[in-house]
C-alpha cells in the first residue's frame, strides 16, 4: 500500500504492505460544504448581534500570525463586509515571542489591506506585535503569579473579533480565542512566567477551562491564559470567528461570543480528531507540511501530540522538513542550546529554573530517554540531528524496510497533519 505524508512543500512517499499497517491517520475533513460556505453560514448568525456592538465604535480583530495555517485571506473576504459600521479598525497580527518582522506576516498585512478596500473599510491600522519593543502596560498579576504585561494598543477597541484556528495543544489544551490574547499581544516576561506551567502534568492537551466535560477543565497553563485575557478585555464584548481546518481548507466554523463557540469547536475537535489507538513501537510521523515543519521549534508539537502511543524503547521516524533549520535566533539558547546537552542534565530541570522556550528541550528528551531511537528526515544538517540525540534518516524507505526486515510482522503506525491530531492509547 502507498502512503503519502506532508513534507514542506513536498512530499515523502513509502510503500507498506496493508497487514504491517497499524493504521494511516489524518485530520478528518468536513464534507457537503466549501470554506466559503462554512465560514459565510457561521458568521451570518450572528451578524445582526455584531453589527449591533460595533456600531460606530472601535473593533479591534486579533489574528494568528504567519506561522498558523489559517487562511487568512478568504476568512476576512468573508467577515470584513461585517463590519463596515466600525468607527475604525484595528487589526493585531498575535505574534506572541515568535519575530514580529517576517515573509508570512507581510502576507497577512497584504491580505488585510486588500480585503478592507474590497469591503469598503478606510479607518484601519495593522499593529503586528513584537513582544520586546511593542509598547506595553501592566493589567495586574494573575493568581498563579503571571504579570499580565501586554500590547497597550489593546486599550483602545471598543471589543474585538478574534480569529482562531481550534486544534489540540499540547500544554494549552486547544489553540484558541484566549491565546490571541496571552500570549500572543503580551510582553515576553508574561509568555514566560505563563510558559512555565507547562512544566507540571495537568497542563496537558485536552483540557481546557471552556470543556463543555468539568472532568477536562482542569489545566493550571490554560486557566491562567484565561485570567490574563479576562484582565486585557476588561469587560468588553470578545466575540471569535473559530474554525477547524486541515489542508488549509475550513471544514467547520462558528462565529458568536467567544466562550460559547469555542466550547463547541473543543466538542467537534474531539470527536474528529481525538484518535484512541493501540500502542505500538514503531510510527512514522509528518507535520502536515508547511508552515506546521518550517523549524523544528515549531515541528516538535507534532510529536508531542502524537508521541505517547509509543511504547517505551520503540522508535519513531519523524518527517518533519524544517527548510528555516533548528529554530529562530530567539529561541536558540534555550531551545537548541540546551537540547544538545547530555540528556540527564536536561530532564533535571523543573519550574524553578524555567526559562521561554526551556520546555522544548525538557520535553524533546523525556521522549528521547524512553526510545530506542528518534529517527529525523530533515534539512537539518546530519551533524546538528546527531548533536540534538536524535538519528539521521536519509531515506524513510530505508528504514522502514530495515523494521520489517528485522520484524516481518512489525505494526507501523503512520501519522501525516500531526499538528492538528490528538493521539491516545485505548483503555483496556
Amino acid at each position: 500500500m502507498e502512503v503519502q505524508l506532508h513534507y514542506g512543500r513536498d512530499s515523502v512517499r513509502l510503500e507498506i504492505p496493508e497487514a504491517n499497517l497499524a493504521g494511516f491517520i489524518r485530520p478528518r475533513k468536513g464534507v457537503g460544504a466549501s470554506t466559503e460556505d462554512f465560514l459565510g453560514n457561521a458568521i451570518s448568525k450572528a451578524s445582526a448581534v455584531l453589527n449591533e456592538c460595533i456600531d460606530g465604535k472601535c473593533l479591534g480583530i486579533l489574528l494568528p500570525d504567519g506561522t498558523r495555517d489559517l487562511p487568512v485571506q478568504t476568512v476576512l473576504s468573508q467577515l470584513l463586509p461585517m463590519c463596515r459600521k466600525a468607527r475604525g479598525v484595528l487589526f493585531f497580527i498575535c505574534t506572541g515571542t515568535h519575530t514580529a518582522e517576517t515573509p508570512g506576516n507581510q502576507h497577512i498585512i497584504d491580505c488585510i489591506g486588500v480585503e478592507s478596500a474590497k469591503a469598503g473599510i478606510e479607518q484601519y491600522e495593522v499593529i503586528v506585535h513584537d513582544c520586546q519593543s511593542s509598547p506595553l502596560v501592566r493589567a495586574g498579576s494573575t493568581q498563579a503569579g503571571t504579570e499580565v504585561i501586554y500590547n497597550e494598543r489593546l486599550n483602545e477597541p471598543d471589543c474585538f473579533v478574534v480569529l482562531s484556528d481550534v486544534k489540540h495543544h499540547y500544554f494549552a489544551g486547544y489553540s484558541n480565542p484566549i491565546k490571541n490574547f496571552m500570549p500572543g499581544l503580551c510582553a515576553f516576561q508574561t509568555t514566560r512566567q505563563n510558559h512555565s506551567l507547562t512544566m507540571g502534568p495537568r497542563s496537558r492537551a485536552g483540557a481546557h477551562p471552556w470543556h463543555t466535560d468539568p472532568d477536562l477543565r482542569d489545566n493550571p497553563l490554560a486557566c491562567d491564559q484565561l485570567e490574563g485575557m479576562e484582565m486585557i478585555a476588561a469587560g468588553r464584548t470578545v466575540f471569535a470567528l473559530v474554525t477547524i481546518s486541515s489542508d488549509g481548507a475550513i471544514q467547520w466554523a462558528d462565529f458568536g461570543p467567544a466562550q460559547t463557540v469555542t466550547a463547541r469547536a473543543f466538542d467537534q475537535a474531539d470527536e474528529w480528531n481525538c484518535v484512541k489507538v493501540g500502542a505500538v513501537k514503531k510510527m512514522i510521523v509528518s507535520c502536515g507540511g508547511l508552515p506546521n515543519d518550517v523549524d523544528l521549534y515549531i515541528a516538535q508539537r507534532a510529536l508531542e501530540l502524537t508521541g505517547r502511543v509509543v511504547a517505551d524503547g520503540g522508535q519513531i521516524l519523524f518527517v518533519a522538513a524544517c527548510p528555516e533549520g533548528v529554530g529562530s535566533e530567539r529561541t536558540r539558547s534555550q531551545f537548541y542550546e540546551k537540547l544538545i546537552c547530555p540528556l540527564e542534565t536536561i530532564t533535571a530541570a523543573d519550574r524553578q529554573d524555567y526559562q521561554l522556550f526551556s520546555h522544548k528541550p525538557w520535553r524533546f528528551a523525556q521522549l528521547i530517554k524512553r526510545l530506542d531511537k528518534l529517527w529525523l528526515h530533515s534539512h537539518i544538517d546530519a551533524a546538528t540531528i546527531e548533536k540534538m540525540h536524535m538519528h539521521v534518516c536519509c531515506d524513510p524507505k530505508a528504514v522502514l524496510n530495515q523494521w520489517l526486515a528485522d520484524n516481518p510482522n512489525e505494526p507501523v503506525l503512520i501519522v501525516d497533519g500531526a499538528n492538528k491530531l490528538l493521539l491516545q492509547i485505548k483503555p483496556n
